[in-house]
C-alpha cells in the first residue's frame, strides 16, 4: 500500500505533467513559469519591491535579481521611487509586460477550459472544491467568517448531504452506529411530509460551496416548535458559526410568536448543550436510554418565549 508520501509525490508528477509545466518555455512563450510567477506577483501588488517577490515566491535573492534585470533589458518592467519611503523602488509592469502577461493569462485560460470541457458540472464543483481543500490544508490557513455564506431556501441534495454529514461526524465524534443514521433519515422524512414554509425552515452554512452545518426550527403546534438538526463539521468550529445559526433559528421562532421552542439532545452533546443553555433553553427531561450503540441520557430542554 502507497504511504501518504509516495501518493503526494504521485499527485505532484501527474499535475505538473498534466499542466505541461515542466517545459523550459511556459506555453510556448520565451519565458519559464517561475518568470511568468514573478510577472504575476508583480501585476497583483501596487507596490512591491525584488526582496517581497522573494519572500512571497521563496526563491533565491541572486536569481530573482537576473530575472528582473533581463526583464528591463526587455522593457517589460519599470523601477519605480516609492512615494512611501524614497529610500525603497518599486517594481510594475510596463505597457508591453501588462500586453506580455494578458496574452499569457488568455493562454492558460483556455488551455484550462480545454482541459475541462468534457467534465460535467459535477465534476467540476468536485475538482474545485478539492483544489480548495488542497490549498487550504497545505498552506494551514483556516477559513475566516466572511468565507461563510448562509442561505435558507432548499436546493436539491440538501437533506441527503446533511443525513450523510449526521452519519458521518457523529460515527467519529460520539461512536454512534449507523441505526442513528436511520434515525435522522426518519426524522427528516416527516419533517418534508409536513414542511411548512411559513412555520418550517432550515438554515445551512456553506463554505466554497459545502454544506459545513445547519441547524432547522420544525413547528409541532400553534405555538410551540422544536428545535432540530443543529450540526457544524468539526473543521469550522470556532468562527461563530454556530452561535449565528442558533440566533437565527431562536430569532425565527420569536418572529412567529412561538411561544415555546424544545430540542431533544444527548448529554453526550458537549459543545452543544452549552451553546443550548447560553441561548436560555433549560433541561426539562434527562432519562437514561441504550441506543445506536452506547448508553446515555436523552435530554429536553425547553426555551419559554411568551
Amino acid at each position: 500500500m502507497k504511504t501518504i508520501t509516495s501518493k503526494i509525490r504521485s499527485f505532484n508528477r501527474f499535475y505538473t505533467s498534466h499542466l505541461d509545466i515542466l517545459s523550459q518555455h511556459y506555453l510556448d512563450s520565451d519565458y519559464s513559469l517561475t518568470e511568468v510567477r514573478i510577472l504575476y506577483e508583480i501585476s497583483e501588488s501596487e507596490n512591491i519591491t525584488a526582496q517581497k517577490i522573494t519572500e512571497i515566491l521563496n526563491l533565491d535573492k541572486g536569481y530573482v535579481s537576473r530575472i528582473l534585470k533581463h526583464f528591463l533589458k526587455e522593457n517589460i518592467i519599470v523601477k519605480v521611487a516609492s512615494q512611501e519611503d524614497k529610500r525603497a523602488i518599486n517594481i510594475e509592469l510596463s505597457n508591453s509586460g501588462k500586453e506580455l502577461l494578458n496574452s499569457l493569462n488568455l493562454k492558460v485560460e483556455k488551455q484550462i477550459e480545454n482541459q475541462i470541457e468534457k467534465l460535467n458540472f459535477f465534476e467540476k464543483e468536485n475538482l474545485l472544491n478539492s483544489m480548495l481543500t488542497v490549498k487550504d490544508l497545505l498552506s494551514q490557513s483556516k477559513p475566516v467568517r466572511s468565507d461563510i455564506s448562509y442561505r435558507h431556501e432548499i436546493k436539491p441534495g440538501d437533506i441527503g448531504y446533511i443525513i450523510y454529514l449526521h452519519g458521518f461526524i457523529y460515527g467519529n465524534e460520539s461512536n454512534f452506529s449507523s441505526d442513528f443514521e436511520k434515525y435522522v433519515i426518519k426524522t427528516f422524512y416527516n419533517f418534508l411530509e409536513n414542511y411548512s414554509p411559513e412555520n418550517d425552515r432550515i438554515w445551512i452554512a456553506e463554505y466554497n460551496n459545502k454544506i459545513v452545518g445547519c441547524i432547522a426550527i420544525q413547528h409541532q403546534a400553534e405555538t410551540e416548535a422544536q428545535l432540530r438538526w443543529f450540526l457544524l463539521d468539526p473543521s469550522f468550529r470556532g468562527l461563530g458559526i454556530g452561535k449565528k445559526l442558533l440566533t437565527d433559528a431562536v430569532d425565527f421562532c420569536k418572529d412567529k410568536k412561538f411561544k415555546n421552542v424544545f430540542l431533544l439532545t444527548t448529554s453526550l452533546q458537549d459543545k452543544a448543550l452549552q451553546m443550548y443553555k447560553m441561548a436560555g433553553f433549560e433541561l426539562t427531561e434527562s432519562t437514561e436510554v441504550k441506543e445506536w450503540g452506547k448508553t446515555f441520557n436523552e435530554e429536553r430542554y425547553d426555551l419559554k418565549l411568551g
